[in-house]
């Protein structure tokens, strides 16, 4: 049995990638563990940022030990690699003449998250893209099950009294909020807490994710041998689980959760209006209506208005009036449903942007505008301003960002580099619409709609900042215009290495 299955593994791996290759073992091998980091990597992405490194590193280490093996470097050109260039090397001097070198050098790292455009559109078969965006589809809907799910069940414990002895009593909980999580594990119980503090062999600073008012409340205290050997350490009651959270998946993350979702949803939305004629009807708005549900349940009000409009949006671009209309009934009943959730699960003020989660927001945009004059051209450094919180006007003693893309990176990379943003955003947009209108590809449709609603929510969100987010986008947008290589595979002899020409092939000219 072994001896099929074993055959069959390896060219199924051997039909994902883009490049037929010369009897070269090392290289074939390389190429299969290539394909093999790529289907680990897609799995990972909805759902854990150290499995998606770990992934994408080998995913790295295959393409390069593959290309040296035939000697021959193979890279797909895009229209993305000169505002990429240029945001990338405005972001290196800016991290050099920061505020606080020290914290900007390290953080200049995170530009190789855009090498995953570059991975998928040179290793991956035009074909098999297909394959993992339907891949990508089904891991996701896994963390969409297990939030409905976790809703429906409850999270955590509620607290109902806090003893005069409590390590916690000194802290901001308060009777009615939900401990859920302690050091990264969940908890449901004392019983659990028991378990966890059992394993701590000497005195440790103890973290503990907490829920106020459906908003999340880190609390922390030092656990010490007289608080383990207490039959109740955290010295609280607690009585049943609590429905009134902000669902995340399986991760405690609940804003880089509902970016994934708008992403999820707005590309089969897309893909829906833009396929002619339109197949799979039930399963499409079933996929819709699972991701538009879990976003909701996020309760995260910017991009819930985001996904609002960039649905209508997107109903504008390619639908008639009738489907335009019927959009926009969609979206007002979504908004419904999302008014009703964010009374339930946050605090009545959050529907009318006067609780304190706003004016604190709003106090971050302010005075991270009041810096952007101060260094127009290479900002403060990326995360200069978490050294000079209170010095540099920020509110509040929790150190965060400014909570939008565009102040963000002006503040932190000065306006050039917000300039190469923004044209990077169009380059991406006008390369999606291209493939959709010259080769009538519904899934850069799809993709497209995905970026307008990522660009919506960056001017109140820093999503720009979360890998997980940006990753999954690049991922959806390579996969959605992945080059026609599959006819040029048949026409190439065994012996010659590259599909495409490395360092001048343009995959709009395909």
């Amino acid at each position: 049995m072994a001896s099929e299955t074993i055959p069959r593994i390896l060219g199924f791996c051997d039909q994902l990638s883009a490049l037929q290759l010369a009897p070269n073992v090392i290289a074939q091998w390389a190429n299969r563990a290539l394909s093999l980091g790529l289907i680990l990597f897609t799995l990972s992405l909805p759902h854990s940022i150290a499995a998606t490194y770990i992934s994408l590193s080998l995913c790295v280490v295959s393409w390069g030990v593959r290309d040296l093996s035939v000697r021959k470097f193979h890279f797909v050109r895009t229209p993305l690699d000169w505002p990429l260039a240029c945001f990338a090397g405005l972001t290196i001097v800016s991290a050099l003449a920061s505020e606080a070198p020290a914290i900007s050098l390290p953080k200049a790292r995170a530009l190789v998250i855009f090498g995953v455009l570059y991975l998928c559109l040179t290793n991956v078969e035009q074909r098999a893209a297909k394959f993992f965006l339907g891949l990508l589809l089904a891991s996701s809907l896994a963390g969409v099950f297990f939030s409905l799910g976790e809703k429906l069940i409850g999270r955590g414990m509620i607290v109902t009294a806090i003893h005069h002895d409590s390590p916690l009593a000194a802290t901001q909980l308060q009777i009615g909020d939900v401990i859920w999580m302690i050091d990264r594990h969940r908890v449901s119980s004392l019983t659990d807490v028991s378990h966890i503090f059992a394993q701590y062999d000497s005195v440790q600073r103890v973290e503990i994710e907490a829920i106020h008012a459906g908003d999340p409340l880190p609390v922390a205290f030092i656990l010490t041998d007289e608080l383990k050997a207490r039959t109740n350490p955290l010295g609280v009651n607690v009585d049943g689980r609590s429905r009134r959270f902000r669902v995340s998946g399986f991760s405690r993350h609940f804003l880089t959760y509902v970016e994934q979702m708008q992403i999820f949803g707005l590309l089969i939305f897309g893909v829906f209006l833009a396929a002619s004629p339109r197949r799979h009807v039930v399963l499409s708005i079933l996929l819709f209506a699972l991701f538009s549900l879990t976003l909701v349940l996020t309760a995260s009000r910017a991009v819930i208005a985001s996904y609002l409009i960039a649905l209508v949006l997107t109903s504008l671009l390619v639908a008639s009036r009738r489907i335009a209309l019927i959009t926009l009934m969609v979206a007002i009943g979504i908004g419904g449903l999302s008014a009703s959730v964010l009374l339930s699960t946050r605090t009545s003020s959050a529907i009318n942007f006067g609780d304190d989660s706003s004016s604190r927001r709003i106090g971050y945009m302010k005075a991270g505008l009041r810096l952007i004059p101060q260094h127009p051209v290479l900002g403060v450094g990326m995360d200069a301003h978490k050294r000079h919180w209170h010095e540099w006007g920020f509110p509040g003693d929790y150190i965060t960002h400014t909570h939008s893309t565009p102040i963000q990176l002006a503040m932190e990379r000065g306006l050039p580099a917000l300039g190469c943003y923004v044209w990077l955003l169009l380059a991406m947009g006008g390369w999606l619409w291209r493939s959709y209108k010259q080769q009538q590809n519904p899934l850069a449709f799809g993709a497209l709609a995905a970026l307008l609603g990522f660009s919506i929510s960056s001017l109140v969100n820093y999503n720009f900042g979360d890998s997980e987010v940006v990753m999954l986008l690049l991922f959806v947008a390579a996969l959605s215009v992945s080059p026609s290589l599959s006819s040029k595979k048949r026409d190439e002899q065994p012996s010659q290495l590259p599909i495409t020409h490395p360092g001048t092939t343009d995959v709009n000219a395909q």
